[in-house]
């Protein structure tokens, strides 16, 4: 006869996935300014508004608030912290730092064969005719060269574009398409084994998108830097 599982282990799982799907959500209403800084963050508000329990909203807020994202504590209402626009700034100042490491390492860590795969996504991102799917090649462009990275800087790096991940861009942030040329030159820098060129192409690239947020945050009145 098979041993039955014990009681707890799929509650477990179903609650994992809920506060991680939940701290996603939360972390990204944030950064991306839906939810500005003050904000209250009443526990059985969100639970209602998700339809989920209070616990995953509390393991999800507790979690915010060791990022720095928000303040409070389970027994008073959470409130998004004192995000400043200095603040987000330094989050792609970080991020950019990080991922032009990687780049400028991956030059010589790749194998010829994946470099030919992200020559091959800069192709498809140029002939795409769809936003989501030109965001979908970036992703995994991006994703190859940090899966080249060793564990230390992948997990920097993994951590900080949590910070700054924009689910929901705004009409007037630049769309993809306008970082197709950074995508062909970085591959093509990748190509020759161009490390340093690498890196200064892939600092540049996450440094404009940071200012593409800024200017969004601040035409909607945040302030701070």
């Amino acid at each position: 006869m098979v041993a039955a599982k014990p009681a707890f282990d799929q509650p477990v799982e179903r609650h994992r996935k809920a506060s991680d799907w939940m701290l996603d959500w939360l972390r990204e209403s944030i950064i991306s300014g839906q939810l500005p800084p003050g904000e209250q963050l009443p526990l059985v508000a969100l639970a209602n508004q998700v339809g989920l329990s209070t616990t995953p909203i509390r393991e999800a807020l507790s979690r915010l608030r060791d990022e720095g994202l928000v303040v409070g504590d389970s027994h008073r209402t959470f409130q998004v912290a004192p995000l400043t626009l200095s603040d987000i700034r330094d989050y792609y100042l970080i991020h950019a730092f990080l991922c032009g490491v990687i780049a400028e390492r991956a030059a010589s860590a790749l194998s010829d064969e994946a470099k030919s795969e992200l020559t091959a996504l800069a192709v498809k991102m140029r002939e795409s005719r769809d936003e989501a799917g030109v965001s979908e090649l970036a992703q995994h462009f991006h994703q190859i060269i940090i899966g080249s990275s060793d564990d230390v800087l992948r997990r920097f790096v993994t951590s900080t574009s949590r910070l700054v991940a924009r689910r929901a861009t705004p009409d007037d942030v630049p769309t993809p398409w306008s970082s197709i040329d950074d995508f062909e030159a970085i591959s093509e820098a990748l190509v020759a084994g161009d490390g340093p060129r690498c890196r200064a192409l892939m600092e540049r690239h996450i440094s404009d998108a940071g200012s593409a947020v800024i200017a969004d945050l601040r035409s909607r009145g945040w302030t701070g830097g």
